[in-house]
């Protein structure tokens, strides 16, 4: 008799009860709760991560072919060129003011046949940043979604500034032209990361 009873004894010494097999399953469920949640937290954050890298992108190089033909606004080594320095050609995404800026350079050197008219504007309804080359179609510079805003803005030569160098008659006496763009990340997490990412840039044309 007492040899049964020390066995039933050393086998609840060397097992587990209900309670314990409870706490061990909730325990370890909190584990897996949190490194699933970790897992998901860590993609969401490296995802966002490339979302803002490749919108910073595309405004960068975006903001870098505004720059360049902003700098040859006005060239004309052959003094024969027509249409050339910042521009009014009638449409109001395609003139000089704070939300569009058309450009004409003689890059050529062979006078009006060669002039290359270029037009940066604002596509708010598809928010994205669209050029006219000549009389090409437009087209996109950027994605559609990825930018917020974008504004010009204007110095003149008497160091006065100038929102609307069209309207005012300024656009020979253009001398500083300011670029402001804001934008934003498109994509899995665009309604839950809503913050905007600007940059500024500010150019000198060298023949104006």
């Amino acid at each position: 008799m007492n040899n049964s009873q020390n066995i039933k004894k050393i086998m609840c010494a060397n097992g587990f009860t209900l309670i314990e097999l409870l706490v061990a399953v909730a325990i370890t469920s909190i584990f897996i709760l949190a490194a699933g949640q970790l897992f998901i937290t860590t993609n969401e954050i490296n995802t966002v991560q490339e979302q803002l890298a490749g919108t910073q992108q595309n405004i960068r190089a975006a903001m870098e072919i505004m720059a360049r033909d902003i700098r040859m606004a006005g060239l004309d080594p052959t003094g024969t060129a027509a249409g050339i320095g910042f521009l009014d050609n009638g449409a109001d995404d395609d003139d000089t003011d704070s939300n569009s800026i058309a450009i004409g350079y003689d890059l050529e050197a062979d006078g009006a046949s060669a002039v290359i008219d270029r037009a940066y504007y604002y596509g708010s309804a598809d928010e994205r940043l669209m050029i006219r080359d000549g009389t090409s179609p437009v087209r996109s510079l950027t994605e559609d979604g990825t930018i917020s805003s974008l504004t010009f803005s204007y110095t003149l030569a008497n160091g006065n500034p100038d929102s609307d160098p069209t309207g005012s008659g300024n656009l020979g006496n253009i001398r500083v032209v300011t670029i402001d763009i804001c934008g934003k990340i498109t994509g899995t997490f665009e309604d839950k990361y809503t913050g905007t990412y600007c940059f500024s840039n500010t150019i000198r044309p060298r023949n104006m």
